[in-house]
């Protein structure tokens, strides 16, 4: 019998040059090493060992171990992905049927490397939040069985740690997936994007035609990376109250610029906690709870202090490529906004044009959002900054990122598919875009 894997295991945002172990067992003549359909090594023997360079870009790889046999045949194999969520819990969807034998209802079954229960779970069906009991069971809402359906679980632990399920209900006779991809798409001229029936041979996979499972209308999520600088600016604004002469009425601050009832918002903090685990170094960037509308708004949480990051050093890059990572887990419409103050101080391992490569090959909007003039203060390899030295400015700037945000919907295809696979058919160019 034989057994392959991966001693070597990229859980987290990797490039260049990186040594890859494996563990062999059985009558294995070579191993061959493919990364991102090309084969690019083969190892003829014990130790299994060789390095691999991921190139200087951080993008999305599927790394592929092949056993072969004496003959060069494939007898097993092993595959991780890199620069994708690895999640370290899991969650599983078990679904129980009605009298009519179609899902009325589900039951929710979770596991983290810590064994804890988690801290809070979601259930969205079609964009509708539904309750879980104790017990993690939920009842279903009257729904279509011929249409298709999606049901989207979420458990978040403690930190930053959380676990996500989605399956596809209905449609096609009432078939279930549980193995899907989400594609975040808009529809061109701000139309209505059309139902799944009509979307059937509107996306492809390495240039085959794949099924669409459902479209969803789900709440966003936005990321932010905040510059310690930017803060002390932004705390000025929040400070201050906006009077609108013509109304004759004082605004309050906290209720500004708020996103849709159910978009959420985290911060990612730009610093580094180290850890040494099984002599595997490792490091974190910790991340706020979720904020909804009913918090207040983004202006009332970009001028808060908390935590004092300011005082530790900046990685303003590594943490904007760590909030891409956590927007595409989320399988929602979202973005990573990056507040700068001036002159930003960054000690990231990443650059900055290698980031913002990176989160355009996941399809993560990245906005840059600066409190001085972006010609003078901002790194030209951020792209494109919007100046929000004032409060009409910043107004402006928000506007223009709810709008991207709620012009997002997601397409579910049937199968798992790396992000740069997934194109649109010549017949959908017109009608559709993919997000970037």
């Amino acid at each position: 019998m034989v057994q392959i894997a991966f001693l070597t295991l990229f859980l987290g945002l990797t490039a260049g040059p990186q040594p890859v172990a494996l563990a062999v067992r059985g009558p294995v003549a070579t191993v061959e090493l493919v990364l991102d359909g090309t084969a690019v090594v083969r190892l003829g023997g014990p130790p299994w060992r060789t390095k691999l360079d991921f190139g200087a870009a951080l993008v999305p790889h599927e790394l592929v171990a092949r056993a072969l046999d004496d003959k060069g045949q494939e007898v097993g194999r092993a595959r991780q992905v890199l620069n994708l969520p690895r999640p370290p819990a899991e969650m599983d969807v078990l679904l129980e049927n009605g009298p009519n034998g179609y899902p009325a209802a589900a039951r929710l079954t979770w596991s983290s490397l810590t064994n804890e229960k988690p801290a809070a779970v979601n259930v969205v069906f079609d964009g509708q939040s539904l309750a879980v009991d104790e017990s993690g069971r939920l009842t279903l809402p009257p729904y279509d069985p011929e249409v298709s359906h999606i049901l989207s679980a979420e458990a978040r632990f403690a930190g930053t740690v959380s676990a996500r399920k989605d399956v596809g209900i209905g449609g096609r006779a009432g078939e279930i997936s549980t193995d899907l991809t989400a594609v975040p798409v808009r529809a061109r001229g701000g139309s209505k994007l059309p139902p799944a029936a009509v979307l059937r041979g509107w996306f492809l996979a390495g240039g085959k035609p794949v099924a669409v499972a459902a479209v969803e209308d789900a709440p966003a999520q936005l990321l932010v990376v905040r510059d310690g600088e930017a803060r002390q600016v932004l705390e000025g604004f929040e400070r201050n109250r906006v009077v609108d002469l013509r109304a004759g009425i004082v605004e309050r601050l906290r209720g500004q610029m708020t996103l849709g009832k159910d978009d959420q918002i985290r911060f990612i903090w730009p610093s580094a906690r180290s850890f040494t685990g099984g002599g595997v170094p490792a490091e974190l960037f910790d991340a706020s709870r979720d904020y909804t509308a009913k918090d207040g708004g983004l202006l009332w949480f970009l001028g808060r202090a908390l935590p004092e990051t300011e005082k530790l050093e900046q990685r303003l890059a590594d943490a904007t490529a760590v909030a891409g990572l956590q927007a595409l887990a989320g399988n929602r419409p979202r973005a990573v906004l990056l507040v700068l103050g001036y002159n930003p101080k960054d000690a990231s391992r990443y650059d900055a044009a290698a980031v913002r490569h990176y989160l355009e090959s996941v399809r993560v909007p990245l906005i840059v959002w600066t409190v001085g003039d972006p010609k003078s203060y901002v790194p030209t390899s951020w792209g494109r900054a919007e100046d929000i030295s004032s409060i009409g400015k910043l107004k402006e700037a928000f506007k223009a990122l709810d709008a991207n945000l709620a012009s997002q919907r997601i397409v579910w295809l049937e199968g798992s598919y790396l992000p740069g696979e997934v194109s649109l058919a010549p017949a959908a160019a017109e009608t559709l875009e993919l997000v970037r």
